[in-house]
């Protein structure tokens, strides 16, 4: 299995320098990728966790980390695709695959957060064909050399479009458990990305199992606190990565046979140095 590390731009970090510095040291402990989170406002949940601490903006991140960082894939956890515009979208991304050298992990979703699609001016309820929308004019931008494409809320035609994204195809991890979400990666994605998953959940579900048969990868994310006490909860029904460094050993194991291939460790940490040290103690508990 390979591991992830979830960059703490969501958690009031106060310069992107410093969170640059967290990929540059995730990518020389081994870890596989390094990923961001997106919101634009402090809706309610953000803004309980941070007050007036910033959340920074998750491809700027992603481009300063890729300048300075030379093997670390670079991800988003996820991307919220109906707060962008899909060309615009679809020259960023193409560019950071570029300038990285071909390791961009795009992870989407549509987000939960009504009052910030308010806040916007995006309609809510209709988020879910817009990001549908959005995908499908991402992937002819990406691979017609003059793209041509009309859906039922972006179309364009007899224009050029470039860069190409170095990665063919470039790798969609697609956030969500609703059923919406697996048609979704059904048709434009190739890793399902979830949120709190737990071993039981990957067992018990068919539509799970089929996706491991069809081909999709599965890369969770997963909150990650080590403990000194172990929890009578069974390992396998627990969701976030909370225990001791057994457990969690154990935890991964269980996963791994479950079928992930990836997972993301985000520390519940907020201090910086509580995050390097859960970082150094997920290297030698997980073996990275």
């Amino acid at each position: 299995m390979k591991f992830g590390i979830s960059l703490p731009n969501a958690q009031g970090t106060k310069h992107v320098r410093e969170l640059i510095e967290i990929a540059q040291e995730a990518e020389s402990l081994g870890f596989n990728s390094a990923w961001t989170s997106e919101h634009l406002f402090h809706t309610s949940y953000v803004a309980e966790r941070l007050g007036k601490a910033p959340y920074h903006e998750a491809l700027t991140v992603l481009i300063a980390a890729a300048a300075v960082t030379s093997r670390i894939r670079l991800g988003t956890s996820v991307l919220v695709l109906p707060w962008h515009q899909p060309v615009r979208l679809a020259k960023m991304i193409a560019s950071l695959d570029d300038l990285s050298d071909g390791r961009v992990n795009l992870g989407i979703g549509v987000a939960i957060t009504e009052d910030e699609y308010e806040n916007l001016g995006i309609s809510f309820h209709n988020r879910g064909k817009v990001a549908d929308d959005m995908l499908g004019a991402m992937r002819c931008l990406w691979t017609e050399d003059l793209p041509d494409y009309t859906g039922p809320h972006f179309a364009f035609s007899n224009m050029r479009f470039e860069p190409k994204p170095s990665q063919n195809p470039l790798p969609v991890y697609v956030g969500g458990s609703s059923n919406a979400a697996i048609k979704r990666l059904k048709a434009f994605g190739q890793v399902w990305h979830p949120l709190s998953l737990s071993v039981d959940d990957l067992s018990s579900k068919s539509e799970e199992h089929q996706l491991l048969a069809d081909g999709f990868g599965i890369c969770p994310r997963m909150v990650m606190q080590f403990l000194d006490d172990p929890s009578d909860r069974p390992l396998s029904a627990r969701k976030t990565l909370r225990g001791t460094p057994e457990e969690l050993a154990e935890m991964m194991k269980l996963f791994s046979d479950a079928g992930v291939s990836e997972m993301v460790l985000n520390p519940a940490a907020r201090d910086l140095g509580q995050i390097r040290e859960d970082m150094h103690q997920a290297k030698e508990v997980f073996s990275i």
